[in-house]
């Protein structure tokens, strides 16, 4: 994952990427677009197989058309007006002044949105190359994927990782690649087991933890590079596993998460750190790989309850 936190201008009334092509740079899905509005903030997270952009709109209305090239998740969260809609494989999709929207779009589907108005709203696009989903999910031996269309979808924990994702872009991955990793790599999951025909071969995820050998090597390689921040695909590269098998098959082995075992040995330093008067917190913040001190801050907090400052009033020797 890279490139995190692309802010294109800002403010005032622009031409704007319709509602579900809010995306990269360069883009090509869009076949035509009249869609105007005022888009207050955008940021994204790029990575090894996909985009995922963030943004905060004050207004937008018009029409576009698209025919998607990626496997593309919108997520809206609304809390102004909202009348649109939108033609899929002559269906109409009409949404009106709901609090949340969510669809997923496999490729080549062809959709023309109508916006008579869209006002106040957060919006997330993810979008998925396929080839980057069979790896997650073990399916490399399938030529391809076939992913249900869906709109208006609900799914609780689906709104869950897209909420920690659309924040992680606004926060430019504030808590790191292999949290934000490990957020994606599940909604990856969730996709394939839920969204298409091929949900039965996530069978092999129900193997055991890692073994030994391999738990120590991962353990050991994210210990030595506590300052850098390390990718889920990197640690998963150690033991020749799959972002996804690695993942989970080291919580069963741990009982926690990577991104909290690691979140657990920085701060872990970090304590050591603290005792030393003379070090400042932004200094220490980045030694255990937290992009800014408000970061280290947060993730200190979670792990012992009190902020760095208090816990090295409390700890000086």
């Amino acid at each position: 994952m890279s490139d995190a936190g692309h802010q294109p201008p800002s403010g005032g009334t622009q031409a704007v990427r319709p509602v579900a092509m809010f995306s990269a740079p360069g883009h090509r899905d869009t076949i035509w677009s009249d869609v105007k509005g005022t888009v207050t903030q955008s940021r994204e997270i790029d990575w090894s197989g996909g985009t995922a952009a963030a943004h905060r709109i004050e207004k937008v209305s018009g029409a576009a058309a698209i025919r998607t090239q990626t496997i593309e998740l919108q997520f809206s969260w609304n809390s102004g007006y909202v009348e649109a809609d939108a033609e899929s494989g002559k269906r109409i999709q009409a949404y009106k002044n709901r609090p949340r929207y969510g669809l997923i779009l496999p490729p080549e589907t062809s959709v023309e949105f109508r916006i008579k108005e869209k006002s106040n709203y957060r919006f997330l696009s993810i979008e998925f190359e396929p080839a980057y989903v069979l790896r997650i999910a073990e399916l490399q031996q399938l030529r391809c994927l076939d992913v249900i269309e869906t709109w208006d979808y609900n799914h609780p924990l689906t709104w869950q990782l897209a909420q920690a994702i659309h924040e992680e872009c606004e926060s430019d991955a504030r808590q790191g690649l292999l949290y934000c990793e490990t957020a994606i790599m599940l909604l990856v999951l969730h996709v394939v087991r839920h969204l298409s025909n091929y949900s039965h071969a996530l069978n092999s995820f129900r193997r055991g933890g890692l073994a030994p050998n391999i738990l120590r090597r991962v353990c050991e390689y994210m210990a030595s590079r506590l300052s850098e921040d390390l990718s889920l695909s990197e640690i998963a590269n150690i033991g020749d596993l799959s972002p996804g098998h690695f993942s989970l098959a080291f919580k069963q082995s741990i009982g926690i998460s990577p991104h909290a075992w690691l979140r657990r040995q920085r701060i872990d330093h970090a304590k050591a750190l603290l005792r030393d008067r003379d070090l400042s917190l932004a200094f220490i913040a980045s030694a255990v790989g937290f992009a800014n001190q408000s970061a280290f801050g947060v993730a200190f907090k979670k792990e012992t309850g009190l902020t760095p400052t208090v816990w090295r009033r409390a700890n000086w020797l």
